[in-house]
This record gives C-alpha cells, sequence and structure tokens, in this order.
C-alpha cells in the first residue's frame, strides 16, 4: 500500500511512501528524518499511479498556498472510472471558497516575479502586483526592505534585477 506524506518540518513538500515498510522516512526536500508513526497519510491506495496523481495534486497546492499546517483529502476530489483505469480518472483540487487570491508574502511575489524574467522593469512589476491586490505602497515599501536586505537591486533607473 502507497501513501502520500506531507513533511511535518519544512511543510513544503509531498512525497509517496510504502505504508508499513519503514520506522523513518527522510523529506526529498530538507532532509528532516520523519517517524512514519506520527504522519498523517493524505491519501492512500493499493493503485500507485492513484497516489501519484494525488501527490502531484497536494504539492500543486502546497507550491501555490505556501507552507502547510494541515492538509486533508477532502480538500481534493477524485473521480476514477468504473473499471479503475488510472487514466480515465479526474482529480482536481477543490476551490477553497473564501481565501484571498494573495496568501504569500509580498516579497516572496515580488522575488518570484524578478526571478522569472531575470530582469525586470518598475512599471511590470506594479501591474503584476495590482493583479494580486497588492497596494502601489505596500509594494514601494517591499521593494526598499529587498533593497536594504541585499535581494535586489537596480541595474538602470526604472529596472530591478535579483541578486
Amino acid at each position: 500500500m502507497y501513501g502520500v506524506i506531507v513533511c511535518t518540518k519544512c511543510r513544503m513538500h509531498a512525497q509517496i511512501i510504502e505504508v508499513g515498510t519503514s520506522r523513518t522516512v527522510q523529506c526529498q526536500r530538507c532532509g528532516a528524518r520523519l517517524e512514519v508513526r506520527k504522519l498523517q497519510l493524505t491519501s492512500t491506495s493499493e493503485n500507485l499511479d492513484e497516489v501519484v496523481k494525488a501527490r502531484t495534486l497536494m504539492q500543486a497546492k502546497i507550491q501555490a498556498n505556501g507552507p502547510v499546517h494541515t492538509i486533508h483529502s477532502q480538500s481534493f476530489q477524485c473521480n476514477i472510472s468504473q473499471n479503475n483505469d488510472p487514466t480515465g480518472g479526474i482529480c482536481f483540487a477543490a476551490p477553497n471558497k473564501g481565501q484571498k487570491a494573495r496568501n504569500k508574502d509580498i516579497s516572496k511575489i515580488i522575488l518570484e516575479a524578478i526571478s522569472a524574467g531575470g530582469e525586470l522593469g518598475i512599471d511590470e512589476l506594479e501591474e503584476k502586483c495590482k493583479v494580486l491586490d497588492i497596494d502601489r505602497n505596500d509594494l514601494e515599501k517591499t521593494i526598499a526592505r529587498l533593497l536594504e536586505a541585499g535581494d535586489i537591486y537596480f541595474p538602470v533607473k526604472g529596472k530591478v534585477k535579483k541578486v
């Protein structure tokens, strides 16, 4: 039997384990030793393909929302075909009602936007942040903090680049 777990230390990595074969597993992201008996299995199945789909959805949800404190399998809806054919199954994350579009820290959003393009114009950055409902005032404060911390710099006037 296979199961999907989320690392209890970093809370940023979902992985597949074989249930009942070992006492401890190691997180593939942070390297923490995790005791299997203390972990919450979010999805279990005999079919490896189903577990791979559940793990993929879990990891996508983690990356979209940031660190996970508790995720329950009820937050996923899976429909498997009548003959248990894994190719016919449809799995998707159930939308969370009342959840803001922006769950991440503003500085993380800015750094991700800059690293995606390498160098980014301030106008482009303002547009991306406007879509995520980030105020111009908050954006300016965050850019100033990142500049002081040495995470970003201005190679030319009007452009921002990640260090």
